[in-house]
């Protein structure tokens, strides 16, 4: 069976052809399909997230707060005559808590950073995005310090948007001005506090007060970070968490049926209603849109699981406001997981993120382990010179060196070498003994000579012996070249 032709009538001849009146051309965009930040023009849509003080937005402040404490407060303790945590970029060394760290100790570097990669591995397959909402520097410093400052100033988010559609005006100048102003001297403290990581907030004050012209490079860089911080959280805002950073992404790949998420309940707040009374065939949500007015990226969680979704919560403490309200159980929108929210039981610990866990306990723990071991020195022999090895007019093999001494401890060492095996070799060292002051560290050159016959297949391993007049000892191995036509082992 065919169906019918469609006919089109003619237009009446003295009707004109009116287009259908619209703001824009692309005001029939689909909403749907494009980001949160942006509206239908491809325009930026600046968010002015209500405020809804429950209980996660309770959580998220204390920890925000710690957090700024814990930023402001680090460089300006001291600990064993240095600040909290101090990175000595002039010198190569690190302080952290007491205890210094120098460039040679790469096995600690390297416990170090494989214990932060597998930990954001473990919390992004357990927790999902829960970093994000609750402990990045972006939310935190975003969601309770720029923007309330800017709810002080302009008001809240409704005055804040009438305030960016009125024209230019002297009033409208004034308030813009004192809120960018407040945000440039916060933005100023918090990139001088970031310099003092590096270079200790005693000598960045005492080097701006006394000597501003040695101190170009310190004041460009406070410059150029307050700039960045004051473009970041008071412009580009959200587009940082949905557009610039990576970790969006990671978490689609390292997100499972089972990692923790914030979700919204279709099964229980489907279909939607207007409706204050409950009723056989009505969900429980109200349509208030109370969810994506309290997101700071704009987020209809209703939608399911997005990109642009940072865990925030926002979105949990406004249902729970309006069905408390409403006299209804709260929890329409909750932390939960995709295999709960279809039914299925949820499981914390499942092998992906208990094996995250082993292994993030191994990194850490080793970390923890090198760090208690510490020896009291760190001693290193390379090659030098700009020849393998020397062949003396005594046919003896003469192999150049370089010693770096690195003294650990809070006092002076001097240190000895000698040669323990095999026999027959001697050492002349630039400098005996070899003296390192306090957590410095000291290279020396060292000529090693060999009889030639040592050597079989051009190397010979020799054992040397270090020792200091604190207790430290170490014996190094050590493989030295010479010639191949040696004929090979001790005569």
């Amino acid at each position: 069976m065919t169906a019918p032709a469609r006919v089109r009538t003619a237009d009446p001849p003295d009707a004109a052809v009116v287009p259908p009146v619209r703001e824009h051309v692309f005001d029939a965009a689909p909403a749907d399909d494009l980001l949160y930040s942006l509206s239908a023009d491809g325009k930026r849509k600046f968010m002015h997230p209500v405020v809804h003080k429950g209980r996660f937005w309770s959580i998220r402040r204390n920890i925000a707060y710690a957090l700024m404490v814990l930023f402001f407060a680090l460089p300006l303790i001291r600990v064993a005559g240095y600040p909290a945590v101090f990175f000595d970029l002039a010198s190569r060394r690190t302080h952290l808590f007491g205890t210094t760290f120098h460039p040679t100790e790469d096995l600690v570097l390297l416990a170090f950073g494989f214990g932060v990669v597998v930990t954001v591995f473990f919390v992004g397959s357990t927790f999902g995005r829960i970093w994000c909402g609750f402990g990045c520097p972006q939310t935190v410093y975003l969601e309770f310090l720029f923007r309330p400052i800017e709810a002080w100033v302009e008001g809240g988010p409704t005055k804040q948007r009438g305030l960016n559609k009125e024209p230019w005006s002297a009033r409208k100048a004034g308030i813009k001005a004192f809120k960018w102003t407040l945000f440039g001297a916060v933005s100023l403290v918090m990139a001088a506090n970031f310099v003092a990581y590096f270079t200790s907030w005693s000598a960045l004050g005492r080097g701006i007060l006394h000597e501003p012209g040695q101190w170009t490079g310190p004041l460009f860089t406070i410059a150029a970070f307050a700039a960045a911080i004051a473009f970041d959280f008071g412009w580009f805002r959200d587009q940082m968490c949905a557009i610039a950073c990576p970790y969006g992404r990671l978490q689609n790949v390292l997100s499972d049926k089972d990692t923790l998420l914030v979700a919204y309940d279709t099964a229980r707040g489907e279909p939607r209603t207007r409706s204050r009374e409950l009723a056989p065939g009505i969900g429980a949500c109200v349509d208030c849109n109370a969810c994506v007015t309290a997101c700071p990226t704009g987020v209809d969680i209703r939608r399911g699981l997005q990109v642009e979704c940072i865990g925030t919560a926002q979105c949990v403490d406004a249902c729970d406001e309006v069905m408390r309200k409403l006299g209804r159980p709260t929890g329409l929108i909750k932390f939960t997981s995709e295999r709960e929210q279809r039914g299925g039981a949820r499981r914390l610990w499942r092998m992906r993120n208990l094996a995250y866990l082993v292994v993030m306990l191994v990194a850490w723990g080793s970390f923890v382990a090198l760090i208690a071991t510490r020896a009291d020195a760190l001693v290193e022999v390379v090659r030098g010179g700009r020849e393998p090895y020397r062949v003396l007019n005594s046919g003896d093999v003469a192999n150049q060196q370089r010693i770096r001494f690195t003294n650990q401890l809070e006092e002076p060492q001097r240190f000895s070498v000698e040669v323990i095996e095999p026999r027959g070799i001697s050492l002349l060292l630039s400098q005996s003994p070899v003296v390192v002051d306090a957590e410095r560290v000291v290279m020396v050159n060292a000529v090693t000579t060999v009889p030639r016959h040592v050597f079989s297949n051009g190397q010979a391993t020799v054992h040397y012996l270090v020792t200091s007049d604190r207790g430290f000892r170490q014996e190094i191995e050590f493989l030295l070249l010479g010639p191949f036509d040696a004929p090979g082992g001790p005569q």
